[in-house]
């Protein structure tokens, strides 16, 4: 049942116990600062849905469960170390508003509290409405952002080839005998014991050798579509997801072939029937394939390995306030970078929180992006992926013509300087075609070599595209100083990535999933905002209270 937080304060708080001078140096602690500043901030209402109006217990308030999975993430603890800071640590007493009697709470009511944020995804509400909250209070700039991704992986090991084969049969081995132990004990004895010993511990039969591995890879192939033929359509086993995880595994590492193989002299499978599979060459194998039967929702990326990406916005170029995180999402490390930046963009500009100027780097730098960006009135600046044609001395190239598609009324120039006589727009088709006049081109002495195509009446066009001319537009500019000023913001935000992984503990998380992954994302994100804005009030009041003391001494 859903109950809000009493606004009246207790009269037997941790501070009134204390002796006054040990009292006023927790009042002027960062504690004081987040109760007053932090603390108010989360929004209870935000939260009611969660819970039934009218029936059940009353929950612990939201606050104060919301405010302790944020110091969670700020100091980067396990639930244990939290609550044992919850019920003995005098500073958490302060920054949550608890008396002696309330400060305290179960495991199970973190983990109720986070099943629910991730059931209803309130996960992304409790940080965009915390960080829209921030950026008021502490009156932000947000004109100028900047995005970059960051590698994390959830908490699975980084297995080898034949590692995640060994894994995989061995977690769905041990369901199976668990839940259907009859349809185990069906299974081939030989089979079972590679994987499982008698008491159901894994064995080191992924464990091999260089000149091994190749060959047991084999084995555990023709293991594996053993396993998924014989349960096929089996009820009970087939809905497993242990069951489904061998099937992906199949479809992603193996090729069903037309004549069944079966071991050769030595093989561990060598007295089991043959079977009509063979392992795919690793080039072959996807990225979005499974990594591990313990979170079938990481991804590979061929320069950063298995896991998942983070996106992370942030904003920049404020000096007398903090930057605050704007925008974090969770994406698939299989993919690029590229995609990723439509929706940060949706997603700032329905929180009015837009930039007028977005830098990135090479990744989310296409062209297509930057005349997105364009329509929704952000500046995008971000280098150009790929190489333009090499420049010859007596060869013009197409690009070395200025077109300029934002521009109207500006005029085409040719590389040798001559202004065209008309340029013609088609908007609907995003084409641009340049006229030079051809008396002009006729005396040039590049026209023999000359890319635009000579008319019947000596005119001279050339055709481009809306994007083929933005290209070469940002290309041009690339090479300027302003550019490369704009463009250096960009490396700011590689502090931000290095301060969620260490300090927050964003690199290696203890959870693994999508959803939980999510979750954590979203709570370190906020946690580091809230650590930002809380450590600015107190460098605010150290400085204030320098400030009157040198007024007094000034006095005296």
């Amino acid at each position: 049942m859903f109950r809000r937080r009493r606004e009246q304060r207790s009269l037997f708080s941790a501070a009134t116990i204390l002796p006054e001078a040990k009292r006023q140096r927790l009042e002027k602690s960062w504690a004081a600062v987040f109760r007053e500043r932090a603390l108010p901030l989360i929004d209870e209402e935000e939260f009611r849905h969660l819970f039934h109006e009218d029936n059940g217990r009353p929950n612990k308030p939201i606050q104060t469960i919301v405010g302790l999975l944020i110091l969670k993430e700020i100091y980067d603890l396990t639930d244990a170390e939290t609550l044992e800071r919850l019920e003995f640590d005098l500073l958490f007493h302060v920054a949550l508003d608890l008396d002696l009697d309330e400060a305290h709470a179960c495991q199970k009511t973190l983990h109720n509290f986070r099943a629910r944020l991730m059931a209803s995804k309130t996960d992304e509400l409790l940080f965009t409405s915390l960080t829209d909250k921030i950026l008021k209070v502490l009156g932000v700039d947000v004109s100028k952002q900047r995005l970059d991704s960051t590698h994390i992986i959830s908490n699975i090991a980084r297995r080898t080839r034949l590692g995640l084969f060994c894994e995989t049969i061995q977690v769905f081995l041990a369901v199976l005998k668990k839940d259907f132990t009859r349809h185990f004990d069906a299974a081939p004895e030989s089979l079972r014991k590679r994987y499982l010993k008698e008491d159901g511990v894994a064995t080191r039969f992924g464990d091999a050798k260089a000149d091994e591995t190749r060959r047991r890879l084999s084995v555990c192939a023709r293991d594996v579509y053993r396993l998924v033929d014989r349960f096929r359509g089996v009820k009970g086993v087939c809905s497993l997801e242990a069951y489904a995880l061998l099937e992906r595994l199949l479809a992603d590492q193996c090729e069903v072939t037309k004549t069944p193989k079966g071991g050769g002299d030595g093989d561990a499978d060598s007295s089991e029937p043959a079977v009509p599979v063979e392992v795919k060459e690793p080039k072959k194998v996807e990225p979005d394939s499974l990594q591990s039967p313990h979170d079938p929702d990481a991804t590979y990326s061929g320069h950063k390995g298995k896991g998942y990406e983070v996106q992370i916005a942030e904003t920049h170029g404020n000096e007398k306030v903090p930057e605050i995180i704007t925008h974090v999402a969770l994406t698939r490390s299989c993919e690029s970078d590229e995609r990723a930046l439509v929706p940060a963009m949706d997603d700032l500009a329905a929180r009015e929180i837009r930039p007028d100027e977005l830098t990135a780097d090479t990744t989310y730098g296409s062209i297509a992006n930057a005349l997105l960006c364009e329509d929704r009135g952000t500046v995008l600046v971000s280098p150009v992926g790929g190489n333009a044609a090499p420049a010859t001395k007596d060869q013009p190239r197409p690009c070395d013509f200025f077109v300029d598609p934002t521009v109207l009324a500006q005029q085409s120039i040719c590389p040798a300087g001559h202004t065209a006589t008309r340029d013609e727009r088609n908007e609907e088709r995003g084409t641009i075609r340049a006229y030079f006049d051809a008396a002009t081109c006729d005396q040039c002495e590049r026209r023999k070599a000359c890319p635009a195509r000579r008319l019947k009446d000596g005119t001279r066009v050339l055709y481009t595209t809306d994007e083929k001319a933005h290209l070469e537009l940002r290309r041009t500019y690339e090479k300027t100083e302003e550019f490369k000023e704009r463009y250096a913001a960009r490396a700011g935000i590689e502090a931000t990535n290095a301060e969620l992984k260490r300090r927050h503990g964003l690199g290696r998380l203890r959870v693994r999933r999508q959803p939980r992954v999510r979750l954590v994302v979203y709570l370190k994100a906020a946690a580091c905002n809230v650590k930002r804005m809380v450590t600015h009030f107190v460098a605010t009041l150290l400085a204030a209270a320098r400030a009157t003391e040198m007024a007094a001494v000034g006095a005296n």
